[in-house]
């Protein structure tokens, strides 16, 4: 699965800092304002985690999404205990370039 908008809304939050703060403190809000005009096609499964993320901050919120995105999608990304406290293994991020480019997209090139 893509994941492309669920890659977008990281993406915002990485680059607009008052996005940032809604996503971490109500996304419900943040999902259901969008960002700069532009809304967040998300499924109903990319939906139900986005709001089910408790994260203190985006490198936190970033890795539960990569976990999941990880995990090809269905929620069921595997489970090591003992890791980092949460039982899921630290793993690195997605490099940039797996991400979608917001910059090249007009509705998110003014963040």
């Amino acid at each position: 699965m893509n994941h492309k908008s669920l890659n977008q809304l990281v993406c915002a939050a990485t680059i607009n800092a008052r996005f940032r703060e809604t996503l971490l403190n109500d996304p419900a809000k943040a999902i259901a304002n969008g960002y700069f005009g532009q809304s967040f096609a998300l499924t109903q499964e990319e939906r139900d985690l986005v709001l089910g993320i408790r994260a203190k901050g985006l490198e936190d919120f970033a890795a539960q999404v990569y976990s999941f995105v990880s995990g090809n999608g269905n929620g069921m990304a595997p489970i090591r205990h003992g890791r980092n406290g949460n039982g899921r293994k630290k793993e690195p991020l997605p490099s940039a370039d797996s991400l979608v480019d917001l910059y090249r997209a007009p509705a998110f090139a003014h963040a």
